[in-house]
């Protein structure tokens, strides 16, 4: 595979991405999840404009045709059990952190390897997101440390 048809993959990932998340912001009822989804596609808007930068720095005056693709990959989610959905979410994410970190070896232009990273570490930024969300859903997140109580509560 090319650097060329990287970018291209990445390019085409970000906006199926970008339509994974609307589709899910649109399907969630509960507005705490959905605005979840809502800032994941603006994230994800904001990596495909700098991607298509980055490849314009890296290809000066070449154009990268993308092929509309319908979303299937949702096929087979069970879209009813939010955690499915949010850990098909967090694959995704995992799959373009390792997609933006084989590209970094694939060019060697040193400001678009370091742009490069900086993609794969939104990503997992992006995962974390997810995962939280995850832990909101099942009641595990704790905003307090549980070692703080030690003494005040008396058996």
């Amino acid at each position: 595979m090319t650097l060329k048809d990287s970018y291209r993959i990445v390019i085409a990932a970000e906006i199926r991405a970008q339509k994974m998340y609307q589709a899910l912001a649109k399907s969630f009822a509960k507005p705490e999840t959905s605005n979840v989804f809502k800032e994941l596609v603006v994230l994800e808007k904001l990596h495909e404009e700098k991607v298509w930068s980055a490849f314009a720095r890296e290809f000066p005056g070449q154009a990268i045709e993308l092929q509309e693709e319908p979303v299937k990959e949702m096929q087979g989610i069970n879209l009813n059990d939010p955690q499915e959905v949010l850990e098909f979410a967090i694959s995704k994410e995992e799959e373009a952190v390792e997609l933006y970190k084989n590209m970094t070896e694939q060019t060697r232009k040193p400001e678009i390897k370091k742009q490069l990273l900086q993609f794969a570490n939104e990503e997992e930024g992006h995962k974390a997101i997810l995962l939280s969300e995850i832990q909101r859903l099942q009641g595990a997140l704790q905003w307090f440390d549980p070692s703080e109580l030690t003494g005040l509560m008396e058996d």
